[in-house]
């Protein structure tokens, strides 16, 4: 299995693959209409960003990024294909031992998602990797979807280099 920078090739790939509810949740915050505009999109807006990695097993059955907002501040962003159930324990292992710790030492005192209401799969997922639902957006889809806010924010006084994944839930 593989955790690697992602080629443009394999984001749009994703993208034209990916399962039927992540395209519901993506195309309803962009301008895109269809999956190959939002797959063209999607290729334009996260190629250029360091922290955008394809994962699968033999071939790239998904996408994940972690991108600065702001200083300190970092969004957490995930899409996948059918064939995600394969390879969700490996990213999930990959998550809480490299991108946890990558967010730590870049000093990020808050790393957030945004999901659409209703995706639980997603949901009870961003949960355990430690992000706790903080409130619901009514309105945030274009044709008036309700998403819902997920974020990690570190404690005061909890200094950089020093977090960790406890367990399911917990990150200090």
């Amino acid at each position: 299995m593989f955790l690697r920078k992602a080629s443009p090739d394999e984001i749009r790939s994703v993208a034209m693959e990916m399962r039927q509810r992540d395209y519901e949740e993506i195309l309803c915050v962009t301008w895109s209409e269809g999956r190959e505009e939002l797959a063209e999109y999607l290729v334009h807006c996260l190629s250029d960003h360091e922290n955008v990695y394809s994962f699968g097993d033999t071939e790239a059955v998904g996408v994940v990024s972690y991108i600065p907002l702001r200083p300190g501040v970092w969004s957490l962003g995930l899409f996948a294909t059918d064939k995600f159930q394969k390879v969700s324990t490996f990213l999930t292992k990959r998550v809480i031992r490299d991108i946890i710790p990558a967010l730590d030492n870049a000093k990020a005192h808050r790393v957030e998602a945004q999901s659409i209401d209703g995706y639980k799969q997603v949901h009870r997922w961003l949960e355990f990797i430690g992000l706790k639902k903080e409130n619901v957006i009514p309105g945030f889809g274009r044709n008036g979807e309700t998403f819902i806010n997920f974020a990690y924010v570190r404690s005061p006084g909890a200094k950089p280099g020093t977090l960790k994944w406890r367990r399911p839930g917990v990150i200090n």
